[in-house]
């Protein structure tokens, strides 16, 4: 669907939207540049930038800095600034041109532009902060004829022009003065300013415009014989081109890594896509669809018909003549920075809306999952991720915010990685003699990265074809189930970097509150049965048997939770225990399990405390069960009587030993199973539904799956269920502390 602004009957020469696209300032043909903000939906002129003496020929807004660029027939570009509802303007120091400037364009970072001239000229401009003034770098190895476009690629330091010489040309746009550094390419080693890395001949025609991809990978130009030409980095030798039947383009700009639009004189966009593989471009359809008539014909049909005969053409579009231009109103991959992680540094982020990141060149891993070259990954709302090298690496972060920085901080990934390689070697030791492996419970104070590790040290365990199995002790934050249980899996392949591990078939234990101490007996009996089943699993199972087991625990470790981490030791039998960041607990299990190997770790620069977080991690965990994590899962809704189920609650409150009777005793209160009636005090609480048939079994067996209370009607006596299967398949139902209210 377009939308259609109106700016008077003349021509629109160039256009430029501001940051959040309330304003738009445009040239009519004129010497000026209308500036107009759009106020109860209609366009209202606001600032008129008087200063040129000819037409204007090109306008770029910077959105970071709100500076606009103005390009003139008269030989002189302008930066205006806007200070005290004003625009101030700033003649460019262009001392070498003495015709018409044809385009500018701001580069990405906004500390530059750069311009091209009718005489040949292209310039680097930039501000010299001591002298106050917009300098201008030329290009040496100019083009033989007019440039015509401008386009700057996304690392800031590259610059492709057309000119009227039928060629493309790329040249290094890097200034000393303005960047840090020279930066990574795959277009070749950037160097001094103007250097020439490459040249593209087109067939014939003078090139109306350039642009290059979001990534930088590609470029593609349109010329004045309708021909679409494209050249991908990885084959610069390469040109691929598309001979069109259309009337001569005018501009072209790319949507993503393959689709281009080109618009001109066939009054539509054009959207084609180019397959850099296979060297193709291939036309997909017209942007506008509007079109109902069939009176226009090419050029040379026109010639074709007799003199007397009229052609009176109607309108086949939205637009009415020639596209001039076109920009993107709101960009996919208008927040993309190249970022050079070197060796031993970390890239880490948490993610306030959306985070895209492609590896591009060398190696790197987020939590022990390697990266792949050219995969983009993409991170939603309240996501972390530390982006690890050993190595160094060069990557591509598209986000609308920089919520993410490289730490340069001493990192103890090198001694996570010893760990891993200590433990694999357990792991070949118990395989040459036909023992178990190593199994490892990873404890320390709340928010030190307990998950984190046990996360790495899994996945390094899975990309040598080790088979570990996983447990999952904490009820809060449980990266395998939802909150309230605890879970272990086998761990076959290394967690996805977006979604995590991909969970088929996880052994999950109810328990129904966010903290152990709420109710620590019931927690440690039902850690009991969970260590009983793993025990069987891994000596059924030979490759689980070596693999070993990773034990990830709550961070609850005074009075009984101290108790409760013996408890685990004990009956998963650990060999080795991890404590991040707490060398008392250290120092306390030594001394209580002397037959267990205690090793001290620290943490993590990036673990920050997260307790306004976790409410929001504990939604987003169950919102995945229903919905997936992409929001791809439509799960069930459905009412079921109250005969149809029973609910029950496991623990009772503790009665105080005044209120008994004389000499009376009650025992284990934590693990009393209570019948509960179906009322609306339910509504929005979770349900797991037991995988038992007899109500005394409910701890001793664990979970098939989970339900949520949306309604209940007591005079209809219904419940209505959010389910991801249409119906319950077991009728023992098993009431949580654990809410979600479903806003989907």
């Amino acid at each position: 669907m377009s939308e259609i602004h109106s700016f008077g009957n003349l021509p629109i020469i160039a256009h430029s939207w501001n940051k959040d696209r309330t304003q738009i300032a445009v040239s009519l043909g004129k010497n000026d540049v209308r500036i107009y903000q759009k106020v109860a939906g209609k366009w209202k002129l606001t600032h008129t930038l008087c200063e040129h003496l000819s037409r204007v020929l090109a306008i770029d807004w910077a959105p970071k800095t709100n500076q606009i660029v103005t390009a003139s027939a008269d030989y002189n570009a302008y930066v205006w600034t806007f200070e005290n509802d004003i625009w101030k303007p700033q003649m460019v120091e262009l001392q070498r041109t003495s015709r018409a400037v044809c385009c500018a364009k701001w580069s990405p970072e906004e500390n530059k532009f750069a311009i091209g001239s009718s005489d040949k000229n292209v310039a680097v401009c930039y501000y010299e902060k001591d002298q106050r003034f917009w300098a201008a770098e030329m290009i040496k190895k100019k083009p033989k004829s007019t440039v015509t476009c401008i386009a700057w690629h996304p690392n800031n330091q590259l610059l492709a022009i057309g000119s009227c010489d039928y060629r493309c040309r790329i040249y290094s746009a890097f200034v000393k003065t303005v960047d840090e550094q020279a930066r990574t390419s795959n277009w070749g080693k950037i160097t001094n300013t103007g250097e020439l890395l490459h040249e593209f001949q087109s067939e014939s025609g003078w090139i109306h415009d350039v642009a290059f991809s979001p990534l930088g990978d590609n470029i593609a130009w349109v010329s004045h014989n309708s021909i679409i030409f494209a050249v991908t980095a990885d084959n610069p030798s390469r040109i691929t081109m598309e001979i069109t039947s259309y009337l001569p383009f005018r501009c072209i700009i790319f949507m993503n890594e393959s689709t281009i639009i080109v618009g001109g004189h066939e009054f539509s966009p054009l959207i084609y896509n180019y397959d850099q593989r296979n060297g193709t471009i291939d036309f997909l359809e017209k942007l506008d669809r509007q079109e109902t008539s069939t009176g226009r014909q090419s050029i040379g049909r026109l010639f074709d018909q007799p003199a007397m005969q009229t052609q009176t053409p109607e309108p086949v579009s939205t637009h009415q003549s020639m596209i001039t231009q076109i920009v993107p109103y709101q960009k996919e991959n208008g927040n993309l920075k190249e970022i050079v992680i070197e060796a031993g540094q970390e890239l880490r982020g948490d993610v306030d809306e959306t985070l895209t990141v492609e590896l591009r060149s060398g190696k790197a891993e987020i939590f022990g999952t390697e990266l792949a070259i050219g995969q983009k990954y993409q991170f939603t709302s309240g996501m972390k991720f530390a982006i690890f090298t050993y190595w160094g690496c060069t990557v591509n972060i598209i986000s609308p915010h920089e919520d993410y920085y490289v730490a340069r901080d001493e990192n103890p990934m090198h001694i996570y990685l010893n760990v891993h390689g200590m433990l694999e070697q357990l792991r070949q030791k118990a395989e040459t003699e036909k023992t178990r492996g190593p199994r490892i419970m990873v404890t320390g104070l709340p928010d030190v990265g307990k998950s984190t590790v046990c996360r790495m040290l899994v996945n390094w365990a899975a990309r040598l074809g080790r088979t570990p199995i996983l447990v999952d002790l904490d009820v809060g934050q449980n990266q395998i189930s939802i909150p309230g249980t605890i879970a272990a899996m086998v761990v076959r392949r290394p967690a996805s970097v977006e979604e995590g591990f991909r969970i088929e078939m996880p052994l999950v234990f109810h328990y129904g509150y966010k903290t152990p101490g709420e109710n620590i007996g019931l927690y440690n009996e039902i850690i009991s049965s969970m260590a009983m089943y793993v025990n069987i699993r891994s000596e059924n199972v030979e490759k689980s048997l070596i693999s070993g087991v990773v034990v990830n625990t709550c961070g609850y470790i005074r009075q009984e939770g101290y108790e409760s981490f013996k408890h685990v030791a004990k009956t998963f039998d650990v060999d080795i225990i991890i404590v991040l960041d707490s060398e008392w607990l250290s120092t306390k299990l030594t001394s209580d399990l002397p037959g267990v190997k205690v090793i001290t770790l620290p943490k993590s620069g990036g673990v920050v405390p997260k307790d306004a977080a976790k409410d929001k991690f504990r939604e987003n965990k169950i919102r995945e069960y229903f919905y997936g994590p992409r929001n791809n899962i439509c799960p069930h809704v459905f009412t079921i009587e109250f005969n149809e189920i029973k609910i029950y609650k496991i623990g009772a409150p503790q009665i105080p030993d005044s209120c008994l009777p004389a000499g009376m005793i009650l025992k284990n209160p934590y693990n009393k199973i209570l019948p509960i009636a179906a009322s609306p005090a339910l509504m929005h609480h979770v349900l797991a539904v037991s995988s038992s048939n007899d109500p005394e079994q409910l701890l001793a067996k664990n979970i098939l799956g989970f339900v949520v209370v949306q309604q209940v009607d007591s005079e209809k006596r219904t419940l209505t269920l959010l389910s991801p299967q249409p119906n319950v398949k077991n009728k023992l139902l098993i009431v949580s502390d654990i809410s979600f209210v479903d806003m989907k």
